[in-house]
């Protein structure tokens, strides 16, 4: 709580800076590909790729921006070797054998970004990103329910660069790492999400 309250007075700040100064209103669409895992000891931890899309809008100042988001992904964990024997009270009788099991994610994220201007037409962001879990899939039928084994939603903390290009164009690229605790479940045990995102936009 501590690391989200820190995000969030500094983008008051921001806030307060950039009505001081001139501002341009700033919105468009956004599409890219969302590298991420899921880091924990009974789940598989390797990096997964899916397309990422939404919309930005935001203001710009002549050093300072504050945008947020709205992009819709889907992620994917897959169930490591001793899943089965440390959660097995989450798992319906004759379904024991659950090794390699995939659960499927549609994601709605807001990040919530400062922006700093440290070249020419490139901006290093920082700031939270909420996520919202809005479907949650188990094609195979193996927990019992699959919100309470993950939690339906988690906070992030974003870094990364934005670089403006001709025709309305920015192409960015951000690392997010996982603040929240995706663990739903009564097991002692983390589990942390890690994504690397790169993105098109197209200014509206």
């Amino acid at each position: 709580m501590q690391k989200i309250s820190t995000f969030l007075a500094t983008i008051g700040a921001a806030c307060l800076s950039l009505t001081a100064i001139a501002q341009e209103p700033m919105a468009g669409i956004k599409i890219g590909a969302n590298v991420y895992r899921t880091t924990g000891d009974q789940i598989e931890n390797n990096y997964k790729v899916f397309p990422f899309g939404g919309v930005y809008l935001g203001i710009r100042g002549e050093k300072m921006s504050l945008v947020a988001e709205g992009l819709f992904t889907q992620t994917r964990m897959i169930t490591g070797d001793n899943f089965n024997d440390i959660y097995h009270s989450y798992i319906q009788n004759g379904k024991e054998q659950v090794r390699n099991a995939a659960f499927d994610f549609t994601e709605l994220s807001v990040p919530v970004l400062l922006g700093v201007k440290v070249f020419p037409a490139t901006w290093l962001e920082f700031g939270p990103q909420f996520t919202k879990v809005v479907d949650m899939s188990d094609k195979d039928n193996i927990l019992t329910e699959v919100k309470n084994v993950y939690k339906e939603s988690y906070v992030s903390g974003v870094v990364g660069l934005k670089i403006r290009l001709p025709l309305h164009l920015n192409v960015s690229a951000r690392y997010a790492f996982g603040i929240s605790d995706r663990n739903n479940t009564t097991v002692d045990e983390r589990w942390r999400t890690q994504h690397i995102q790169l993105g098109v936009g197209f200014g509206l």
